[in-house]
């Protein structure tokens, strides 16, 4: 009887056990390259964040009596908080992410070539999305924001200034 079904009918089974073996695997390559994607896209927004917030640090103001800084400390947040509410990012909570001595910084140092600028974002969260779900399937136990990835940005930048702000 075998030999009257032929040699396709057998081989369909095959095509369909083939398929149910390798569809988790591709599909789990698929999660992981949105995630990682969707990282790198955060951390390229972060980078772009300082790198407006120290444009607008080292801007300065002639007044009569010399160079001094443009923007305030508060305002280069500012800046930088604009920056990132355009690409809507979150914390882990799901609310926009909101900048605060914690996780921004504004500072500047005199170096032997001048007044250097440094914009810094610190431990800010990224929640990977369907990657930590994975991990469940291999035994492991989740814990809450274990599910997340902190990134750091720093830009460094001469000023033009020679006033620090206030």
């Amino acid at each position: 009887m075998a030999a009257w079904l032929g040699r396709g009918f057998r081989e369909r089974g095959n095509i369909t056990i083939e398929l149910a073996l390798a569809l988790p695997l591709l599909l789990f390559m698929v999660a992981g390259v949105l995630d990682l994607g969707m990282l790198f896209w955060e951390k390229h927004i972060l980078t772009n964040a300082t790198r407006e917030g120290a444009r607008a640090a080292i801007q300065a103001l002639e007044t009569g009596s010399g160079l001094v800084a443009a923007k305030t400390q508060a305002q280069v947040r500012q800046v930088v908080q604009d920056y990132l509410n355009r690409f809507h990012l979150k914390d882990l909570n799901g609310d926009n992410l909101v900048l605060d001595d914690t996780n921004f910084s504004y500072t500047w140092d005199n170096s032997g070539s001048g007044i250097m600028v440094t914009v810094a974002l610190n431990r800010i969260p990224y929640r990977m999305m369907l990657l930590p779900n994975f991990r469940a399937f291999f035994g492991y136990e989740r814990s809450p924001g274990d599910e997340a990835f902190y990134l750091s940005s720093r830009t460094r930048m001469a000023a033009e200034w020679v006033t620090p702000p206030s």
